[in-house]
């Protein structure tokens, strides 16, 4: 069973390894709607949260970490470059191995060579091995909990703001020639009131010297701040628009997600979810408990503009960005699932794919918009793929004619085991109805793609 399960594994591994493989550095496309890579080729973010990798781990077993999960077929991590939450994190951070980054305690302005060389080749291990990195330069943390972020260490540092400035100036010199980065403002805050000038003072400063190196942020969406966008401070400085969100209700009439990614997507900027999913993330919330929830949010935003997406993987007792037992958790259903979604998009010419908002193709059957049971969709505008996430299976009417004036081949893609159903073929029908296998969650796919097979364990 163990040589059958590696050789499975290996097989899996192979099969994301062109996905995977891309020639850094990334950019944006010229629609601006994803990134491309050195080769023009689309990157599909593909992102693991894992806030203390940085300082959690021996570069060794980061290195395993990062093996892991590019098996499952993540190509992107979420890190900080240096946490300050003890509580929550592995290790002893804001040190690695006992090093601090700093020569003096809190001051920014005095960095530790040896922990910065650690960093070091950290990033040129993670772009050896396939993986862009978003790198929070200080995770500045929830105002409601000091023991988390920096902010109430920055608040009693005497000059903070040049001291800042010096630190966003020694990382943008020290990474401008560093491929595989893009960088994260903020870190569950707003970054405003006194602490804007010293994050706008760290964006400068790396900016100054790594002006191609792309930005997102990551602000506090308790107040709000869903869309790195939607902090006015930090917009026009914004070039992948991140969705960060806690739990979906608090989204209120801009809610569920789908809907107010078609409506982000429509405003023209490349947007991800940057931060969504923690399987059994305390408080347990229907987001992160309810693995359709999970499956859900991750389907239905790929089909509504997102041009990446994000997950972290746990237990009810144990949480991946602890770093304290992550090996076990590579295995969970959740990553399952994911890579499971992944393996779909993967094989799909996925950039291409525009939301269906339309009643004219999906003509009944599909669902009130604006609340969970919608059926989202997505279809490229030579009409050669049609895509659907049905959240319960039940009956719904397509016109076909529609999608393509040809016969289209059709497939059941089931998101919990990944295997696929060939159904036949259909084509010209105005009314042609469809009978999901069971009441469960599936994806349908319409295409006439040359030479494309859908992936199946």
């Amino acid at each position: 069973m163990k040589n059958l399960l590696s050789f499975s594994l290996i097989m899996f591994f192979v099969g994301f390894c062109d996905q995977v493989f891309c020639q850094f550095p990334l950019q944006l496309s010229d629609n601006g709607r994803y990134v491309i890579d050195a080769d023009a080729k689309p990157f599909l973010i593909k992102e693991f949260s894992a806030w203390g990798l940085i300082q959690a781990l021996p570069e060794d077993e980061a290195s395993a970490f990062l093996d892991s999960v590019k098996i499952r077929g993540f190509n992107t991590v979420m890190t900080s470059i240096v946490s300050n939450a003890s509580g929550q994190m592995g290790g002893d951070p804001p040190y690695w191995q006992g090093i601090p980054p700093f020569e003096k305690e809190w001051d920014f302005s005095n960095p530790n060579e040896t922990y910065w060389m650690h960093v070091d080749r950290f990033l040129q291990m993670a772009e050896n091995k396939g993986f862009f990195v978003l790198l929070v330069p200080c995770y500045l943390g929830y105002y409601t909990d000091p023991g988390q972020g920096w902010w109430d260490e920055l608040q009693k540092e005497p000059d903070a703001a040049n001291k800042m400035a010096v630190y966003g100036e020694f990382l943008g010199q020290r990474y401008a020639q560093q491929k595989n980065i893009a960088w994260v403002a903020g870190g569950d805050h707003p970054a405003d009131g006194i602490y804007e000038p010293l994050m706008k003072n760290i964006i400068w400063g790396i900016k100054k010297y790594a002006p191609s190196h792309l930005w997102t942020g990551h602000f506090d969406n308790t107040a709000g701040l869903f869309w790195s966008t939607d902090n006015e401070i930090y917009r026009d400085l914004i070039d992948i628009d991140g969705l960060y969100v806690w739990k979906e209700i608090s989204l209120g009439e801009r809610g569920p997600h789908y809907r107010m990614e078609i409506n982000q997507y429509q405003k023209g900027k490349m947007i991800i979810q940057l931060d969504q999913s923690y399987e059994h993330d305390v408080p347990h919330y229907a987001d992160n408990e309810n693995p359709q929830w999970i499956r859900r949010k991750m389907y239905d935003g790929l089909l509504s503009g997102c041009s990446g997406t994000s997950f972290s993987s746990g237990t009810l007792n144990n949480q991946c960005y602890w770093f304290k037992e992550w090996q076990p958790l590579m295995n969970t259903s959740g990553m399952q699932f994911v890579s499971n979604c992944f393996k779909l998009f993967d094989s799909l010419p996925w950039h291409s794919l525009v939301p269906d908002t339309t009643d004219r193709i999906i003509v009944r059957g599909r669902g009130t918009y604006g609340e969970r049971e919608y059926i989202c969709s997505a279809r490229t505008p030579d009409g050669s793929l049609y895509l659907m996430y049905i959240p319960s299976g039940h009956t719904f009417y397509l016109n076909l004619q529609e999608i393509s004036g040809h016969t289209m081949r059709m497939h059941w893609y089931n998101p919990r085991t990944g295997v696929a159903i060939r159904i036949g073929h259909a084509g010209g029908d105005p009314s042609f109805g469809v009978v999901a296998p069971d009441s469960e969650d599936w994806v349908m796919v319409f295409d006439n793609l040359p030479d494309w097979k859908i992936p199946s364990d």
